[in-house]
Formats: structure tokens, C-alpha cells, sequence
């Protein structure tokens, strides 16, 4: 009976360590906002993360936010040059509502003032 406690706490033992080993570290990812020229009318845009990886829709976006680790940092600077449609920048609204979704999933989001 000892030999089977002792085989299980040491299997348990071994569980916790790979999860932790296997835990994905918090990302610290840049977010920027490209224009897609050749889209036609309206105009179009897409998040881009750490220019890799782009999403046509906030909804897209937020899934993916989503599922980062918690503690993970976000940080967009949009620049100084608008054109007035922009998602998310265009509305303090939707800016709000975004800021408190990276919140809600343990991300630190950083918006770099322009100017």
C-alpha cells in the first residue's frame, strides 16, 4: 500500500512540474493598423500583430487576444496620420470596449499617445 501512495504522489509530482514546464510564458506582442489599398470602397483594414499575423475583423482580433496568457502585453501606436475611418481608433467607444476586453482576459493593453 505504501509502494502505491508513493507511486502516485510521485506521478502527481511529475504532472504538476510538466504543466508548469509546459505553461505558455505571457507575449509581449505590437499591434499596428495597414490599410489595404487595393480593397476598393469602403475602405479596408487589418490588425496586424508583430507584422506577422493579420485579422480582417475586431471580432478575429479579440479571438486571438483572447487567447493569449494572462499577463501578456498589447501595445499599439497608431501614429499621427488618420484618415477618419479607422476601426477601434475612430470611436472611444469601441476603443473603451477594447481596452476593457484585453482586461477581462489578464492583457495589459498600451496605446501610445501620438503627437
Amino acid at each position: 500500500m505504501k509502494h502505491l501512495i508513493l507511486v502516485s504522489l510521485l506521478t502527481l509530482a511529475s504532472l504538476a512540474v510538466t504543466s508548469t514546464a509546459t505553461a505558455r510564458q505571457p507575449d509581449n506582442l505590437t499591434m499596428t493598423l495597414a490599410w489595404v489599398v487595393d480593397a476598393g470602397e469602403p475602405r479596408q483594414y487589418v490588425f496586424v500583430i508583430n507584422g506577422v499575423v493579420a485579422f480582417k475583423t475586431i471580432d478575429r482580433l479579440k479571438k486571438y487576444v483572447g487567447e493569449l496568457p494572462r499577463g501578456s502585453t498589447l501595445t499599439w501606436n497608431p501614429g499621427c496620420s488618420r484618415m477618419g475611418d479607422e476601426p477601434i481608433l475612430s470611436s472611444p467607444k469601441d476603443m473603451r470596449a477594447f481596452k476593457e476586453f484585453c482586461e477581462s482576459k489578464g492583457i495589459t493593453f498600451v496605446l501610445v499617445p501620438s503627437g
